[in-house]
Order: structure tokens, then sequence, then C-alpha cells
């Protein structure tokens, strides 16, 4: 069967359609995705204190101001920081010699994606998701997207201690793939995600037994946030509508299958606006999807979480009106490069006011050393799920990962962060660094290794 069919059961009957995806151009190990044009083309102490400056004054909207100042090393260094986590003087330099506006177009280039490997790769060649996604991270021509990437699979959360390993990478590469992109391409996109179909239980959703578990966090976590819904709208709208999303199973591989047989029929009302498409029962939850695209708190949401974990950890309600704007009128692109050009993004309040998680310290600080990848004798995936506290595969729980604070930090976990620079900063027997060693841009000031014991050296 082909990964979209939709198996239409009626009665006895039973009806294979092709379910339109607009968003899937191919098949394959995962299905290959529409691309997306550019539009334009110290410590928990020294963290906390930074992060507690107050909000920022912020002015915003479509018309805002171009940031006029000075874009030196300095300047391209924390942009870098921000955008990538990752870089070096060299780096910088390119970036400040291209100036401002061309240097974020270079940094928002589309997602340069890795090779695609089906579900037995990484067993027969006994390489770590973890690893390959770090060496992809530290070689590719477009970091930024992997550090969106980062985002945008701890907001769209699924575990692969359930739903599987190769099935947690391929939603990653589609999610790298869409990440600049349209909002609406990405939410569609996960709602018919397998490894989300099957993390949060929708695959078993029918009319007799409507799960309310997708439903709820496609409100609470994914769009609306707490407090801008009812109960009546997840119980009596939006599972009802999604009752019949399900998986197939395929040559070793799950894929989106739909089942009318299954889905609950009649009318539902979603945050007060009535589905019922009988001859079309599919359509209802793409409804339901479209009703949240609808409304200005969906972008509020996603503008608050992006502005957190690439501006500040308080930003101001100006901003995220102005980004929410941005964001509900084109696409992510539009978005982060609205905010690497606003004035406010280079201000000093600003600058080191973000904690970098242990994924994006452990891959700064290998490319820092020069590594531009994950040497199969470097177990960097054992350092990040059993001493740095954080499986990139494996998010704590459905709410996904801290954004960018402080509360990464326990006493643990800090002087693990202390010990890993030893094992970043050793090269395996026979092998030496393969790019420049510099650690100007991992933190702002550092010279060398001994610089990197400093608080400053887990800020962003």
């Amino acid at each position: 069967m082909a990964k979209n069919e939709a198996v239409i059961q009626t009665g006895s009957d039973a009806i294979t359609t092709v379910v339109e995806e607009p968003t899937t151009l191919s098949a394959g190990p995962f299905p290959t995705l529409k691309a997306h044009p550019p539009n334009a083309q110290r410590w928990k102490t020294a963290a906390a204190l930074l992060a507690a400056g107050g909000l920022l004054t912020a002015c915003g909207g479509l018309g805002a101001p171009t940031y006029r100042g000075p874009f030196g090393e300095r300047e391209a260094a924390h942009l870098l920081r921000r955008a990538a986590a990752l870089g070096n003087s060299a780096d910088a330099r390119e970036l400040a010699a291209l100036g401002l506006e061309r240097a974020v177009d270079k940094l928002l280039d589309e997602p340069n994606l890795p090779e695609e490997h089906d579900h037995h790769y990484f067993e027969d060649n006994d390489v770590d998701y973890v690893d390959d996604w770090a060496s992809h991270w530290l070689s590719t021509p477009t970091p930024a997207a992997e550090r969106l990437t980062l985002f945008w699979h701890g907001h769209f959360t699924t575990e692969a201690r359930k739903v599987g390993n190769w099935m947690s990478y391929a939603k990653v590469n589609k999610l790298r793939e869409l990440s600049l992109g349209t909002f609406h391409d990405l939410l569609y996109m996960i709602a018919e995600d397998p490894a989300m179909l099957i993390y949060l239980d929708n695959r078993y959703s029918t009319k007799e037994h409507p799960n309310e578990n997708w439903a709820r966090e496609l409100m609470e976590l994914y769009t609306l946030g707490v407090g801008n819904y009812t109960e009546d709208d997840i119980v009596k709208g939006v599972a009802p509508a999604f009752t019949g999303w399900s998986v197939g199973w395929d040559d070793g591989v799950y894929y989106f299958r739909f089942s009318a047989e299954d889905h609950a029929f009649g009318e539902k009302k979603v945050l007060g606006q009535t589905i019922n498409n009988h001859f079309s029962p599919i359509s209802e939850g793409y409804e339901v999807l479209d009703i949240i695209l609808s409304k200005k708190q969906t972008y509020i949401f996603i503008a608050t979480k992006l502005l957190r974990y690439y501006f500040h950890p308080q930003p101001s309600q100006q901003m995220i009106n102005a980004g929410a704007d941005v964001l509900q009128g084109g696409t992510v692109r539009d978005f982060l490069k609205w905010l690497f050009t606003h004035p406010d993004f280079y201000s000093d309040r600003v600058r080191n006011s973000l904690v970098k998680s242990p994924f994006e310290y452990a891959v700064g600080l290998f490319y820092a050393a020069g590594k531009r990848a994950v040497h199969e004798s470097e177990p960097l995936h054992s350092w990040l799920r059993g001493r740095l506290d954080q499986d990139p595969y494996n998010p704590p729980n459905v709410a996904g990962w801290p954004i960018a604070t402080a509360d990464w930090f326990t006493d643990s976990s800090l002087l693990q962060r202390l010990k890993f620079i030893d094992f970043a900063t050793r090269y395996p027997d026979g092998t030496g660094p393969t790019g420049p060693v510099d650690y100007s841009v991992f933190m702002d000031g550092a010279v060398n290794t001994l610089s990197l014991v400093a608080p400053e050296a887990q800020l962003l």
C-alpha cells in the first residue's frame, strides 16, 4: 500500500482512495517534503542574573527599524551563537564582511539536508542517531537550520523510547526540511506524522473511544496555550474530528493512514465554529487545524517561544505582538530575519542572556575544538544521555525541554559540563582538528580551554 493512501470503509464496503498530502512529494526512507524558497531572501547564578534584567523595551511591528549600528566581528559572533550555536572567528569575519542583511540571508539559507538513511542503516553500521545528527550539525553549511530543528523537535515532542529511534529520526528530518517555512505546513505535517500519531496514541482513536491526548496537546502545547480553549473544544470537537487518523505498516516502516470506519461522524464545534463533513471525514481534522491557524493567539504563543529561544527569556509584549504579526503573515524565515535585523537583538542586555542546552553546548564546543564530525571512538551520545542530561531523541516529557534558561543547571550537570571540556578538546588516537581551534565565538572573550571554566561559556 502506498504511504499516502487512505482506507475509507463504510459497512461491508471498503474503498481505497489517495489522500492529498500537499506537503508530500515522494516516498522514501522518509517523505521528501516540498521545498520552501526564501521569501526575500557562571553558571546558574550568572545566568539567572542575566535573565532577571526585567522586560526589554522593544518597539516592534512590521515597520520596525532595522539595526543600523556597527556590524563587525563582535556582532557577527553574537549572531552566530544565537542562530547556530557554533562558529569561530573566521566565520564571524566572513559574516561581518557581508553586512547584516546578507549575513542573515546566508544563515537562513535553505536547510542542507543530510543523506537519507533507511531504518536498517543505523543497526547494520552501528551508528548512533545522536552522533549522526551532531556530525551533520558540525559539517553542514546551514548550521542555523539545526538549532531551529532542535527547537521544533522540542516543541512538537516525540520520544524515541516509545515510537522508536528511526521514527524519531524521520520526524526530525521532516522538521528540518520545513523548519523555515510556514507554521501552517509544519502543523499539517506533524498532524500526519506517524511518530506523533503513535506517541500521543491517536492511532487508537475511534468513534467508540476518541483519544484526547493529541487533541489536548495540540491546543495546550503546540498552538494556543493554556486558557485559550475549553474542555468541550477538546472532548466534543477536536478529539472526535481526529478519530480514524492512524498509522499503517509497510516494509518495516509506519505511515499515515485514515479509516472512515473508525471516524466519529456528526456535528462538532471547535472554538465556536461548526465542523460536519460527511462526504470527506478526513477533512474534519484539517478543518480543525485551519481554525486553529486562523487565530492570532496561535502566533502569539509560537512567537513567545521563539523569542525566548533566540532573543531573551522575558521578551516584551510589544516584541511578542510584532513577532506574531510577522509569523502569521509569512514564514519562520521571515520571523527570524525580522528578529536578527532588529535593533534590540544587538543590545548589551540581550547578549549572553540565554543558556545553552547540553546538545548546543556539546556541538558548539566540538566545533570550537576544530572537530567537524563525531569520531566513532568518541561516544558523544553517551555523554549527552548519561552525564549532560539531554538525550536529543528523548525529551523528558510531552512538554519538551527547558527553553534556554538556568533550568538546565543542577549541581551535577554543571560539574559534568566542566568535565566535558577535556573530552571535547581531546582527539582520538591518530586524529587531530580538521578545522580551526578557536573558542572566541563559543564564548565571548575565550582565548583557550582555560577560559571555558568561566560561567560565560554556558551562555548564548
